[in-house]
């Protein structure tokens, strides 16, 4: 599989079909609401879910809850060139979604339908909004158009604006067990890749592991996690660190902390190697922290502490007000770098 949009005619996927057949049932029963917020971790395919239930709505000859595949619409829909389906994400390498952005919603809301029927946005990173754009936004929610839908798509809800989220019906996505996800990705994933590291290194969410096999971000990551452990240890550099992160993207490499972070918590609680899914790298840093003199309530204070600080900068970075992310990821670095573990080199 070359890449996770491959995945579009299988959606939904195991652990999507609840929310298909409430969607599916609603529209079969005309009570599909005007907005829907498509909520849950990152990686677990739900902007492919949105682009799969929008070619649904555009579908001329539904079949079983399906698209048929075959009508023009369906095939406008699978190339990405439907007129009636607009997509909205940051731009280029921009950090938010911006109001123009968003204006052009309206506008396209406004017009009437090509093919006669529905009309579908889709906002990916909907939590990116600036607050010019979510204000804009909520003008549209609070006058919709007939047959017309909007799908924002977020990882962190709790960033949208309050009155954003009311006006829209909320559709939760749940991560799989490690086993349904390994399950999965051993029938998808296609070449030589370990399917448990992958899965391990996606933090258990499958179409990121389908993602990090085929982009080469899995040794990315692996590398910075390598570097992690250094900083524990005192024998790499925050700078270091720091470049990793800009590469891998700073909110990303936040993810990556606060996993480490709880997977060594989570082993001086249970002190068991299996507990959480041990990236390879972190093995050496746990036997480390077994064999130290240091009071474990110390330690796990410390981490707990950190974690709360790295849960803070990652809200930083997907707050809309233009945070500076080198600087951030360096000043939460350098406290990783400080924690007093008791197992420095």
């Amino acid at each position: 599989m070359s890449d996770s949009r491959q995945l579009l005619p299988v959606i939904p996927l195991p652990w999507q079909h609840s929310q298909w057949q409430s969607l599916a049932s609603q529209m079969q029963n005309q009570q599909l609401a005007h907005a829907y917020l498509i909520a849950g971790a990152g990686g677990l395919g739900k902007k492919l879910f949105a682009e799969r239930f929008a070619q649904l709505l555009l579908c001329n000859s539904p079949q079983g809850g399906m698209p048929c595949e075959e009508c023009k619409n369906c095939l406008l829909g699978s190339s990405m060139q439907h007129p009636d389906l607009l997509r909205v994400s940051p731009e280029d390498n921009a950090r938010d979604i911006k109001v123009d952005q968003i204006r052009e919603v309206a506008q396209f809301l406004s017009r009437t339908s090509h093919a006669g029927g529905a009309k579908v946005v889709i906002v990916d990173h909907a939590h990116q909004m600036n607050v010019s754009a979510a204000n804009a936004l909520l003008k549209t929610l609070e006058e919709p158009h007939p047959n017309n839908y909007l799908f924002l798509v977020t990882d962190s809800p709790g960033a949208l604006m309050a009155t954003v989220r009311s006006r829209c019906q909320r559709l939760k996505f749940h991560t799989p067990g490690f086993e349904e996800s390994l399950d999965w990705l051993r029938a998808n994933v296609v070449g030589e890749e370990d399917e448990v590291k992958l899965l391990v290194a996606a933090n258990n969410h499958p179409v990121r592991a389908i993602e990090l096999a085929q982009s080469g971000a899995y040794e990315a990551q692996q590398a910075f996690i390598t570097t992690l452990c250094g900083l524990l240890m005192g024998n790499q550099s925050v700078s270091q660190g720091v470049n990793q992160a800009g590469k891998l993207g700073e909110d990303s490499a936040v993810g990556y902390l606060l996993n480490t972070s709880t997977i060594l918590i989570k082993y001086l609680l249970n002190e068991s190697q299996q507990q959480g899914g041990y990236y390879v790298s972190l093995l050496g840093i746990a036997e480390l922290l077994r064999d130290s003199d240091q009071n474990k309530k110390s330690q796990m204070a410390c981490l707990l502490a950190f974690y709360e600080s790295a849960l803070a900068c990652r809200q930083q970075l997907q707050s809309s007000t233009n945070p500076n992310p080198q600087l951030i990821m360096e000043s939460l670095l350098w406290r990783w770098h400080q924690l007093p573990l008791g197992i420095r080199a």
